[in-house]
């Protein structure tokens, strides 16, 4: 059998094509990578000249600050919370919106159109929404007769404001929701019709099962995403503004995410290695959780090769 071999002319056109995006790999994503792996084995400040390799040190005071613990339980607790809003309310619209009627086209782009707008700007709308003195919900509320005054929203109930934010992240759900219901054929319907089957028993015995595989991305996607919250509880801080620009204050414990108490560390306190070590953390329990979850998902999620056996 005669073996192929790419021409030169070939070879050359292909590693032309590569190069921008193996440039921007190397440069743009392993160097600093590896540059900060490396710098979380040290003790390297903001302005240190040449910092000491330390070993493991500021994973063993990482794994021994109780305040890193406490900003672990609440990104978990937020992550379980918006993971089960958004995905609830996507699927709620996806089912909604998967029935032929009028206008639907329009109404998918409407609900998905919020996910394309950038995250700093919808923090900003947000923080305009719930401000205390001239946020709309407050003039609507009090207008409305509902309160007798404003509510510091931000300050008082700052993980309820954040959460907000999972229902305007919705529409991507509700998107990766309507490819699941599309791959689901007629022809199930009909017959589980012919059946006597009523809309909650399609909907338990055949939806449910179909879009198993769809649900479980959605599920891991919307895990990862929601334990590297940041722009949003950033923007959301209720801190006072002047001239324009946020202070640099904490934010409350309740919204005190891993993500934000590694940027604490590095912006604010000026400890590179021990800020940068913890987002190293983070990464591993995110890889941690996602293999879990993929491991479980073989358990529960519908597989047609396997009924079929």
């Amino acid at each position: 059998m005669k073996k192929l071999t790419a021409r030169p002319e070939d070879r050359r056109s292909f590693f032309i094509f590569i190069s921008p995006w193996l440039f921007g790999f190397v440069f743009l994503w392993m160097i600093p990578i590896s540059w900060g792996l490396y710098t979380s084995f040290t003790n390297r400040m903001a302005f240190t000249v040449s910092p000491r390799f330390v070993g493991l040190q500021n994973y063993v005071e990482l794994l021994g600050d109780p305040a890193v613990r406490y900003s672990f339980l609440v990104t978990i607790v937020f992550s379980v919370m918006h993971t089960t809003i958004a995905m609830c309310v996507g699927f709620v619209l996806a089912l909604l919106l998967e029935k032929k009627i009028l206008g639907r086209g329009v109404f998918r782009t409407l609900l998905y159109f919020p996910h394309m707008i950038p995250l700093v700007a919808v923090g900003w709308i947000f923080r305009i929404f719930l401000e205390r003195d001239s946020g709309f919900l407050n003039i609507l509320l009090v207008r409305s007769g509902l309160m007798s005054q404003n509510i510091a929203w931000l300050s008082s109930y700052p993980l309820f404001s954040i959460l907000t934010l999972s229902f305007w992240q919705a529409g991507w759900s509700m998107i990766i929701f309507l490819g699941g219901l599309s791959t689901i054929p007629d022809s199930l319907y009909e017959a589980a019709t012919i059946d006597g089957a009523g809309y909650l028993r399609k909907l338990r015995n055949i939806v449910v099962p179909l879009i198993s595989p769809f649900t479980l991305f959605q599920f891991i996607m919307s895990v990862i995403y929601s334990l590297q919250f940041f722009v949003q509880p950033y923007i959301l801080n209720p801190r006072p503004i002047r001239g324009g620009a946020l202070m640099a204050t904490t934010p409350p414990r309740e919204t005190f995410f891993v993500m934000a108490r590694g940027y604490f560390n590095i912006m604010t306190q000026f400890r590179f290695a021990y800020g940068i070590a913890l987002l190293w953390l983070l990464f591993v329990f995110i890889m941690v959780v996602t293999l879990v979850f993929l491991k479980l998902g073989a358990f529960f999620v519908y597989s047609e090769v396997e009924s079929k056996r």
